[in-house]
């Protein structure tokens, strides 16, 4: 095998894994509706679902960046 056979090989682009998908995928089905619903509406802001999931213990950052992500990068 060539080098650049070698080098073509191993160049993978990067697994983005989503934080808010991680969430929605364990959550309930009645609460993972009612988040669906909250992200879809764009009237609700990042900061304001981030903050409430990171009170109920979610592995989410408060400052809302990572719904924007989801938003812009996974919903649509």
């Amino acid at each position: 095998m060539s080098l650049a056979d070698e080098i073509k090989e191993r160049n993978k682009p990067p697994v983005y894994e989503c934080a808010v998908c991680r969430v929605v995928d364990k959550m309930k089905q009645d609460d993972r509706a009612d988040l669906e619903a909250c992200l879809a509406d764009e009237s609700i802001t990042g900061t304001a679902i981030a903050s409430i999931l990171a009170e109920r213990g979610w592995p989410i950052n408060p400052d809302g960046k990572q719904v924007r992500k989801h938003r812009r990068v996974c919903a649509s």
